[in-house]
């Protein structure tokens, strides 16, 4: 198959499974502890790998169908609850403060505006991706569940992808959730007898494996930011220009673009003056009054806020494994380039 009836394929796949639209990722609550985040440093996906996960997508949503109808009861089935309303309807007055045209009515809407809204420039590709992980934060978790358990069927769908029906299928040798799902196809088809299983012990299963999905991105994450410590210990200090994502009242957190890590800097680590904090609508801010490094200078006022660009270095610190991001002084030279080194700007965490 050449790379443009691939691609046509892809697209139409897309459009017959989602006609209302879907997030290109599904989207998870930020965790406490930042992570590397590994998708920022690959190329983008290739055609053929894209049209290899749409046909996966596909295979995991008929046969949620197959065993949802034949075992309404008994089906072991995923879904994805909408975001929570309360820090959505904070995001969006934010975004409409800051004047960005975004659409969150739908998942499909929301991934439209995240592709439609921002140009290609470096500055705009960063607001991007700051933006798609504030849009991260009111989401939350997709869940296994068992259909005899959770009586309401609106609250089956999948909001990222924007379907009513969906299960885990087709990858068993690494997911115990896909064997049970196995084992129920097999017997709709003839193959074998229904597990004999309740309801109640089937979504006590779900629940084990949600528990140790959550556990294995855990440590996936930790994993990730361990090592990334041990490059910083060993190559650093390491320069890049960074985008701020959250301001607190004695701290913000940023993205560091050029390795696509996020860290917190405190203001009390850094040689302040003083620093104030304040809120302009939904938008927060920090003004920085640093300490003159001569006498005879004028103390540089800086102000933090979402989407600000900063200069920071990445040092490691003399706990063991673990490093620090600290924030340059306003004006400072000498910043490293991100822009090249980064792989897709998509959000690309698990599909589904």
């Amino acid at each position: 198959m050449s790379r443009g009836m691939r691609e046509k394929a892809t697209c139409r796949n897309k459009v017959d499974r989602m006609p209302g639209g879907h997030l290109e990722a599904e989207t998870r609550v930020q965790e406490s502890q930042p992570a590397v985040k590994q998708e920022r440093m690959t190329p983008a996906v290739p055609p053929h790998c894209r049209l290899v996960e749409e046909f996966m997508l596909l295979a995991n949503m008929a046969v949620a169908r197959k065993i949802h109808r034949t075992f309404p009861e008994r089906a072991l089935l995923r879904r994805h609850p909408p975001p929570q309303t309360k820090m959505l309807n904070d995001l969006v007055e934010f975004c409409d403060q800051m004047g960005l045209p975004m659409d969150f009515s739908s998942a499909g809407a929301l991934n439209k505006s995240l592709m439609e809204t921002f140009g290609d420039d470096k500055y705009s590709l960063a607001r991007k991706e700051v933006l798609t992980n504030m849009c991260s934060r009111p989401m939350q978790m997709a869940l296994y569940f068992c259909s005899g358990v959770l009586q309401d069927q609106t609250q089956f769908r999948h909001y990222a992808l924007n379907v009513p029906l969906y299960t885990h299928f087709t990858s068993p040798i690494r997911r115990f959730a896909d064997v049970l799902v196995h084992r129920l196809l097999a017997a709709t088809l003839g193959y074998r007898e229904l597990p004999d299983v309740e309801p109640d012990a089937l979504q006590k299963q779900a629940d084990h494996c949600n528990d140790r999905r959550m556990a294995s991105k855990r440590v996936q994450e930790l994993s990730t930011s361990l090592f990334f410590a041990i490059l910083v210990k060993e190559s650093g200090p390491l320069e890049s220009e960074a985008m701020v994502t959250g301001v607190l009242n004695q701290a913000f957190d940023v993205l560091v673009l050029r390795y696509g890590v996020q860290k917190r800097i405190y203001c009390n680590a850094l040689p302040l003056r003083s620093y104030r904090f304040q809120k302009v609508g939904k938008k927060p801010e920090l003004t920085l009054v640093w300490e003159p490094e001569d006498v005879e200078q004028e103390p540089a006022q800086q102000v933090v806020s979402i989407f600000s660009l900063v200069e920071v270095v990445l040092r490691a610190e003399a706990t063991a494994l673990k490093y620090s991001a600290v924030l340059k002084r306003p004006g400072t030279e000498g910043l490293l380039g991100w822009q090249d080194e980064r792989g897709g700007d998509d959000l690309e965490e698990e599909q589904d």
